[in-house]
């Protein structure tokens, strides 16, 4: 038996060594991104918040939100790097137009579609990839950062449906770069509406 043990106890002690470096890791991203502005919360607690009878909603999975064009850069700061259960709605806060994401379990959070950039769909991001179109991908700004948040909607026609949500956002000038560094706030590192 005692000729067991040793590797057994090296084994534990580098999977415990490994878990104490993912969890050093999350933190230290946490705390670098921590510059990041609160998320968007419905005005005067949610009274102000107006869903028509008839609204544009789906339920799925968040996914998680990466900095745009970096589908492996999660964003952990503001409760956005935990995947949840969500449900997705299109309402009006005080009469701007806005995204409720409600998630189960973890902070829900408004997208104003004013800061919208585009609604596409990707193969996959940090936390899931599924391949093909499996993704329903939100580009928008939240402060001077522009975001890729992404859900995996339990039916197709869904993401059909938030892919012809109009744009709200005006229109850009000048052409979209391929990829945007971590840093960049300048205008012309945003990616138009399509």
């Amino acid at each position: 038996m005692s000729d067991r043990l040793v590797p057994v106890l090296l084994l534990v002690l580098l999977f415990l060594l490994a878990l104490g470096a993912m969890a050093w890791g999350w933190r230290r991203r946490g705390r670098r991104q921590q510059d990041l502005p609160e998320l968007p919360q419905p005005i005067a607690g949610g009274k102000a918040l107006e869903i028509s009878a008839d609204p544009l909603r789906a339920r799925g999975v968040y996914v998680s939100t990466t900095l745009a064009e970096q589908p492996l850069e999660r964003v952990v700061a503001r409760g956005l790097g935990a995947r949840s259960r969500a449900r997705i709605t299109e309402a009006a806060d005080a009469g701007r137009p806005v995204l409720l994401v409600d998630r189960e379990g973890a902070p829900s959070f408004l997208i104003p579609l004013a800061d919208v950039r585009s609604l596409h769909t990707a193969p996959g991001m940090a936390g899931k990839w599924v391949g093909g179109d499996g993704l329903l991908v939100v580009r928008w700004r939240l402060g001077e950062t522009l975001l890729d948040t992404g859900f995996r909607l339990d039916r197709a026609e869904d993401q059909a449906r938030f892919l012809d949500l109009p744009p709200c956002a005006p229109p850009r000038t000048g052409p979209a770069p391929t990829t945007i560094p971590p840093d960049s706030t300048a205008p012309e590192a945003r990616k138009e509406h399509p």
